[in-house]
């Protein structure tokens, strides 16, 4: 049957533990494989790999939200990628929780608001709280659950990928386990690792949220096993690592949704830190989602209709390749694809820009921009003229954008390095 990662912060919580061990004893009743960390995890310790592992097998997820949940960084990072792995396609059922009297409202001021389309449990209003019922009502969402859930979403599809380029360093003993140490994996994984069926797909799992830097030492590890070829291979599919999860997370539609006049402000100044965050979301998925790049400098006093022009000029010239207003025909296979324009304007956005871009929405109201803002954000003011925008979070210091840039240009080096060519 299948995996059922449990989220939770139930310890201290009577209720809320009461219903978790309903949950996972009916889970194992019914042939599921529940997977949980009952130890928690303690304020500012790194994920534990078997979580990154869960998170990423998992063919279902409980999310079990108490006060304490509400409050939690570490369910809250959980959520997020599960709801990444949803809005990629991953047919992942998941089941949220509501004990004891919270509402969706809570739930919603939590930052948790991807779950309120989803049904929640709980239990109803002016009835006693009783664990036993409120688990039976989640259990009873995993009668049908297949076997095991059919796994073609970009996110899985990446991380197989990565293990086969992994599993080329196991041609040199202990390369594997070395770039685990540096990963900080535990050692009861190592033999594993280095040797087991699946010990290149778990780590490849950890790569999935490895902190830049680490992944960086990893990936240097690694690189004087491996052939030229696959580090390249290696570095284009973790340059765009370095981008939040929770950031990524905000970059897709909402699961099963086609996108709807959707609109991305990222306080950055390079377009190359743009589709880094696209790359991140989309897992690399090429022949899904499609990211093209634009910049602006209008010249004369139409400051709006001159953009308008030339961004919708850039959208039938770079995603369907017509030249002229004779070839503008939508493909029939339009609908298969995500589209993301990159815009670029040489100053920071104004009312002119916001404006704009809702035109061009109202031409493509399938595209989702991008709209670089440079250092800072928008002012409120001019955020708020976007119609639905999303400011994407957490943002970024020149810092960041100046040390994820560099961190890959020395990456992309390395197979010249080993050489010394370079």
């Amino acid at each position: 049957m299948g995996d059922v990662f449990i989220s939770h912060s139930a310890k201290g919580d009577t209720l809320a533990a009461a219903v978790l061990c309903s949950i996972e004893k009916g889970l194992r009743e019914r042939g599921h494989t529940p997977r949980l960390d009952q130890t928690g995890l303690p304020p500012g310790t790194e994920w534990h790999p078997e979580i990154v592992d869960w998170l990423a097998r998992c063919d279902a997820a409980v999310v079990l939200l108490n006060d304490k949940a509400l409050k939690s960084h570490w369910v809250r990072r959980e959520v997020n990628i599960l709801m990444w792995r949803r809005a990629l396609g991953a047919p992942l059922l998941i089941v949220p929780v509501l004990v004891g009297d919270l509402g969706t409202g809570a739930v919603k001021q939590a930052g948790l608001e991807e779950l309120r389309p989803i049904q929640f449990a709980r239990t109803g209003q002016g009835e006693p709280h009783d664990a036993q019922a409120l688990a039976d009502q989640v259990l009873d969402q995993f009668t049908h659950l297949p076997e095991q859930a059919t796994r073609e979403d970009p996110m899985s599809a990446w991380l197989e990928q990565l293990g086969q380029y992994l599993a080329e360093a196991r041609n040199n003993p202990g390369m594997l386990a070395k770039a685990a140490r540096i990963l900080q994996i535990d050692s009861v994984h190592l033999p594993e690792i280095d040797s087991g069926s699946g010990g290149c797909l778990f780590l490849a799992h950890q790569f999935l949220v490895a902190p830049p830097a680490r992944m960086e030492q990893a990936l240097k590890a690694l690189a004087p096993s491996l052939q030229d070829q696959t580090i390249r291979r290696l570095v284009a599919a973790l340059t765009a690592t370095w981008v939040s999860e929770e950031a990524a997370r905000k970059v897709l539609p909402s699961p099963g949704e086609r996108p709807h006049e959707m609109t991305l402000l990222l306080n950055a100044r390079k377009r190359e830190t743009a589709e880094d965050y696209i790359r991140r979301a989309t897992c690399d998925d090429h022949l899904g989602f499609e990211t093209r790049s634009v910049e602006t400098l209008p010249t004369g006093e139409d400051r709006v209709g001159e953009r308008f022009r030339s961004w919708e000029d850039a959208v039938w010239k770079e995603f369907f390749d017509a030249d002229t207003v004779e070839d503008r025909w939508y493909p029939d296979d339009l609908e298969t694809r995500t589209h993301y324009l990159v815009i670029k304007d040489r100053h920071p956005p104004d009312m002119a820009v916001a404006e704009a871009v809702g035109l061009l929405h109202g031409e493509f109201s399938w595209l989702i921009v991008l709209v670089l803002t440079g250092v800072a954000p928008p002012d409120p003011q001019v955020q708020a003229r976007f119609s639905n925008a999303v400011l994407l979070q957490p943002l970024l210091t020149a810092s960041d954008e100046q040390t994820a840039r560099l961190r890959n240009l020395r990456l992309r080096k390395l197979p010249e390095l080993l050489a010394g060519t370079s």
